[in-house]
């Protein structure tokens, strides 16, 4: 699969199958299982066909079986789907155990959205805000490069900022290999989450924490913290409880996010003497149109134009890569000057690491040209 193909429409069938195989290879029997589930019970005319119909054929990149299996999970955390919820390690049910727990589990799947459908449209009217603070690991460490690099205060951007969890990562407690970075006392810590880094590393200092999206959710609020937690994975408890840090973090960290193009406000930028400005951005680049990845290339280029040693531009990705969709997310620099210690010109892509889906580990590599 290629990044392209995010843009081809394909039946629900096709899709859950496909959520299937994503679900085994990162570690979630329960939705796999369901997933398996529903893409036999797609194929054919069914109470869930029905239910889904207005999105039977949908965009690759628009991952609807993610939507509806967070629609489900939000219902199970409101209480509203008692008999799904006994199957739910993130309201204390069991994971199915044998093929009749999970034919049971999956019955009531199809019965929470079959009772509930009416609400569907509402329930899958975004796309998944899998905010999932682990990935911010894999931008801690280049906030720590990039300050051994200029040792200037950073302006941090996210663009699809989503909750903006991110933009706390250097508030993290991270180790791994030996390292340790952040504070001690971080609500959120991740061991063992780096491996192989040997770049040099000072502590950042970020003086500005900016996130565009387009739907922003605003985690400060309760009904916010709950579209977030629906979206991860009931039977992943280690994320359900560094989510739960992230709160505190949320707290304790104020950052603006606002609501917007990603493109126009990566446009109204400017590089600023005496800063560095770093752009993030994780797992958005399947939800934007080719055009729009296009032009963002060229607002990116445009702005690099005023980089200087005493003002750097920095982007950090992690994203899909062509063949690497759906196995693996590498961590990609470009750098208006390169860093010094990374054998590339200007503005190159440069793959500092590999990420698994949820972002651990974070495993760093020599630097090389994508």
């Amino acid at each position: 699969m290629t990044l392209a193909e995010f843009d081809d429409v394909a039946d629900l069938s096709a899709l859950f199958a496909r959520q299937a195989e994503a679900m085994a290879i990162n570690g979630s029997p329960l939705y796999e299982s369901i997933c398996r589930f529903a893409a036999l019970e797609l194929s054919r005319p069914s109470a869930l066909t029905q239910a889904l119909e207005p999105w039977s054929r949908s965009r690759v990149g628009d991952m609807i079986p993610l939507r509806v299996l967070a629609a489900a999970h939000r219902l199970v955390l409101e209480r509203r789907a008692p008999a799904l919820s006994l199957f739910y390690p993130t309201v204390g049910g069991s994971i199915p155990a044998d093929a009749r727990s999970r034919q049971m589990c999956f019955d009531a799947f199809v019965t929470t959205l079959v009772d509930h459908k009416d609400e569907l449209p509402e329930l899958l009217a975004g796309p998944p805000q899998t905010n999932e603070i682990a990935r911010a690991c894999a931008l801690a460490g280049v906030l720590h490069m990039v300050s051994a690099e200029w040792h200037l205060p950073i302006r941090l951007h996210e663009c699809g900022a989503s909750a903006g969890l991110h933009l706390r990562a250097d508030h993290l407690r991270i180790s791994g290999d030996g390292v340790e970075v952040g504070p001690i006392d971080s609500p959120v810590s991740l061991t063992d989450a780096w491996v192989g880094l040997s770049a040099p590393l000072a502590d950042p200092h970020v003086i500005e924490r900016v996130g565009v999206d387009r739907d922003p959710i605003d985690v400060t609020t309760t009904d916010g913290r709950l579209h977030l937690t629906s979206f991860l994975w009931p039977d992943q408890l280690d994320r359900y409880d560094r989510l739960r840090g992230a709160w505190k973090l949320v707290d304790e960290i104020p950052v603006d996010i606002v609501r917007g193009d990603l493109v126009e406000h990566l446009a109204s930028l400017h590089l600023e003497e005496g800063t560095a400005l770093v752009v993030w951005h994780s797992s958005v680049w399947m939800y934007l149109t080719d055009a729009e990845r296009r032009e963002f290339d060229r607002c990116l280029t445009a702005l690099a134009r005023q980089a200087s040693p005493e003002a750097p531009l920095i982007e950090v990705s992690r994203e899909f890569y062509q063949d690497r969709i759906g196995t693996s997310f590498p961590v990609v620099i470009r750098a208006w000057p390169m860093l010094s210690w990374i054998d590339a010109g200007p503005g190159e892509s440069v793959v500092l690491g590999d990420s698994q889906a949820q972002g651990l580990p974070m495993t760093w590599c020599e630097p090389y040209l994508l």
